[in-house]
């Protein structure tokens, strides 16, 4: 494989002549396969001249895939520029983890504003495509692509990539788990890593601090350069590229630092070869031995975490307080609990999908309760992070306790909340279906549908769900068969948003178990209008379907909700060829019509004034006054009276009080509805 540099600093871009030799630009690598595949690691502001390179020496037509550690500034700035992006007939497809807040297209995007862009992500000319990715593995051409969340204060990937026997492994940004001890790296996220690294031919890692910045700089999400080294040589690396350099680093700094790390290097005896990237520094990687496979199932399986049971053991409710609302976004059910003696009981009752317990309790030990847990749930990999006091010591103090995570006091609450996701997701990934294998016995990747199965099953077996609904159990099993074709199942957690407003209608959703609810988006005043609530045996997403356009409301799960999700093609065709299928989808849609008008009716506008009713203010100060509780801010509420209004209503009746012109005596006042009646 053929590798160069394109920009190597971390943070910001550092342009100057100081830094002429190393480069100023912020992280972008270029990787070529032997098959031709195209691959970019990072989209920082060395993509520019890598794109306008691409357009002069590239293939045509142009395809470019673009894996990006995580969605920070430093690392996506460079993508308006990136010049593929407008040619037409260009495909430029896109990976990276989901970030918080924010969906991967959506981040993109955002960047590319009219306040900050002069051109939107909309108008490019190119085909763009968005993957967002998990822990696991897939190919693009003949490169095998391995992916592993890193520690860092949003979630964030490392790629490993194999092509032939050759294999590179991009890793930043990145900070240690733990502190390297007596054992080695005893952190189970630090083993992971290791791991993940073995026999790599090229590291790309994030070295951006030295030892004595890194003292002072915990909890931001880099590493130090001995970190760096130390992975390296515990992994068994042939070169390791030190990278992401710290925008106030020099060149003779980093010429200082690259002598010290081939110095420490050889103080331990390593045959490791490292060196500090610089921009335009080209490499031809080729393998010399056994190639590892990491991968355990596809990276495309990203199954929702929001509903999931996060219990929180602390005796401290301002630690409580302060995890809950980082976590508050993420739509988990967070359940805390407070003193030792309450903590078995309660997990067996509320059955948690992970637990964050603090190592010291009012009333005991909290350590030690890591396996009284896992005995209590019967789950001996049950995901445990323990929250441990500040210390000295180089290794983990409750290292022999057998958390699956450690995370010392004080801690960055986005760091934490980092970890929680990637713990449930590896969670959620090992409870679906195993990857599938080749007739060679090795694993296979394939691109999975958005909403993935969580059981393969079969048309025939959905077709039996179905045929005992009422709308379905009209249609004759043959044809219920051929509409299941391609259908998947899935289950939601309460609070996830199963269908948004505006998504492209291309399924149709049958609850199985569970109950849903529809709300839409009043236009004029953006409040949420609830349409209906749905059940077992009841579809939702039909309207889309059948006049090809966009949701027009938002379905979010209100319980743990399994659903059948068929495609939109061969339910309209099974439409097509049953009338009694058409007339009983026909009566769900007059029925939920009639239904919706009535309930939007509370919420409609006054003809006359066009005020908004009393119930929508209501709807709209119990969201405000929520939002001002989960941010610990003020709110200001203003209340306008319009003097002696209701005297002329009393007197005229509201519609003529309303409708016409007040008396003469009373001309001064001009009647007008007030904001609620």
């Amino acid at each position: 494989m053929y590798v160069r540099f394109w920009g190597t600093r971390g943070s910001i871009a550092a342009p100057g002549q100081q830094t002429a030799r190393f480069g100023g630009n912020t992280s972008c690598v270029e990787l070529r396969a032997n098959d031709g595949t195209i691959i970019v690691l990072d989209c920082g502001t060395g993509a520019r001249e890598l794109g306008l390179n691409l357009l002069q020496h590239g293939p045509r037509p142009l395809r470019v895939h673009l894996f990006i550690g995580h969605t920070h500034w430093d690392h996506i700035q460079g993508f308006p520029f990136f010049a593929p992006a407008f040619i037409p007939g260009a495909e430029v497809n896109v990976y990276a983890p989901l970030g918080f807040q924010k969906s991967l297209g959506e981040a993109m995007a955002g960047q590319m504003e009219y306040s900050y862009f002069p051109v939107k992500l909309k108008d490019l000319r190119s085909r763009i495509h968005f993957t967002e990715l998990d822990e696991g593995f897939f190919r693009v051409g003949d490169v095998l692509v391995e992916t592993q969340y890193l520690n860092h204060t949003a979630p964030t990937l490392a790629y490993r990539l194999t092509h032939g026997n050759a294999s590179v492994a991009y890793v930043t940004d990145h900070e240690p788990y733990w502190k390297p001890g007596r054992n080695g790296f005893a952190h189970p996220g630090d083993a992971r890593h290791v791991s993940f690294l073995k026999g790599v031919n090229l590291v790309i890692h994030d070295a951006q601090y030295t030892e004595d910045e890194y003292r002072s700089r915990v909890g931001w999400g880099h590493s130090p350069i001995g970190y760096a080294t130390d992975i390296a040589l515990a992994a068994g690396v042939q070169r390791l590229a030190l990278f992401h350099h710290d925008p106030t680093h020099d060149d003779v700094t980093m010429e200082r630092l690259e002598t010290e790390a081939r110095d420490r290097v050889s103080s331990l005896s390593g045959g490791l070869d490292v060196f500090a990237s610089y921009e335009g520094l080209e490499l031809e990687i080729k393998g010399t031995g056994p190639v590892w496979s990491m991968g355990e199932s596809s990276a495309f399986r990203r199954l929702p975490i929001a509903g999931r049971r996060v219990a929180i053991v602390s005796g401290s409710d301002e630690e409580v307080a302060s995890i809950e609302q980082e976590l508050a976004e993420d739509s988990l059910v967070l359940l805390s609990i407070a003193a030792r003696s309450e903590v078995l009981e309660r997990v067996r009752e509320i059955a948690p999908d992970l637990v964050i317990l603090s190592s010291k309790l009012p009333d005991g030990d909290g350590a030690s309760l890591v396996g009284p847990i896992r005995a209590a749930l019967r789950r001996p990999d049950f995901p445990i992070i323990l929250l441990t006091e500040e210390t000295e010591e180089a290794d983990c103090p409750h290292e022999n306790e057998g958390a699956t995570d450690y995370l010392e006091r004080p801690f960055s609450p986005p760091m934490l909340r980092a970890r929680v996701r990637a713990w449930l997701s590896r969670t959620v990934l090992e409870e679906a279906a195993p990857a599938t294998t080749n007739g060679d016995g090795s694993a296979t990747a394939s691109i999975i549908d958005p909403v993935i199965a969580q059981h393969a099953e079969s048309a025939e077996k959905y077709a039996q769900m179905l045929a005992s609904m009422p709308l379905f159990k009209v249609v004759p099993l043959e044809q219920l068969i051929r509409m299941n074709t391609g259908a998947i199942d899935q289950v939601y957690g309460p609070g996830h948003v199963v269908v948004r407003e505006g998504a492209p209608a291309d399924s149709l959703f049958v609850i199985v178990s569970g109950r849903v609810r529809v709300t839409e988006t009043a236009r004029d005043t953006h409040s949420e209008l609830l349409l209906s609530e749905l059940g077992p045996g009841e579809v939702f997403g039909e309207l889309g379907v059948l006049r090809s356009q966009p949701r027009v409301a938002t379905i979010v799960a209100l319980e743990r909700t399994h659903c059948v999700i068929l495609q939109s093609v061969h339910f309209l065709e099974a439409v097509k060829m049953s009338p009694p299928l058409a007339l009983g989808l026909l009566q769900v849609l007059a029925a939920r019509l009639s239904d919706a008008d009535r309930r939007v009716a509370r919420y409609a506008p006054d003809p006359l004034t066009g005020l908004m009713s009393r119930r929508t203010f209501k709807d709209q100060y119990r969201r405000l006054a929520a939002g001002v509780r989960r941010r610990r801010t003020g709110a200001l509420l203003l209340v306008v009276d319009i003097r002696e209004l209701r005297m002329i209503n009393d007197h005229h009746g509201y519609a003529e009080g309303d409708g016409r012109r007040a008396p003469r005596s009373d001309a001064h006042h001009r009647p007008r509805r007030p904001l609620w009646r």
